[in-house]
């Protein structure tokens, strides 16, 4: 649905993931050196937008049925409506708590085990990088 309100990029879940799973062939997961950086590996960044419009469950399954549950997958909150955006009120404003706490739960069933969390502002009790198994 994404693409609705962006400019011609329809195309795009499919371009995005033939490339993703491209990464994931040449590098592999993203492992933690001996001085815990990552200086090789696939990490997924994934922009979470109001009323679901990002697909996000759509993502986090297909990322969890087609790579290993220990890829990396970066949640953003950040999302912020600038520009034309207001002229469409499903993304006229940031996301929720409750949208936020939403994606990292089906990440957590779907099984994913390496998810980053942005924006622990909105969840105060999750840290940034966290084992989801661990979660409630």
């Amino acid at each position: 649905m994404a693409e609705k309100y962006s400019s011609g990029a329809s195309s795009y879940p499919e371009i995005a993931k033939t490339a993703i799973l491209e990464m994931h062939r040449q590098v592999g997961v993203a492992k933690p050196a001996d001085d815990e950086l990552m200086y090789r590996g696939l990490m997924i960044r994934h922009l979470v937008m109001p009323n679901r419009v990002s697909g996000t469950k759509d993502v986090i399954e297909w990322i969890a049925g087609n790579l290993p549950k220990d890829t990396y997958i970066n949640i953003m909150s950040q999302y912020t409506p600038t520009y034309k955006a207001f002229m469409y009120p499903k993304i006229s404003r940031r996301i929720t708590r409750e949208e936020y706490a939403e994606t990292i739960r089906w990440a957590k069933e779907a099984g994913l085990t390496r998810v980053e969390i942005q924006g622990y502002h909105l969840l105060k009790s999750i840290p940034f990088l966290v084992d989801i198994s661990q979660l409630p």
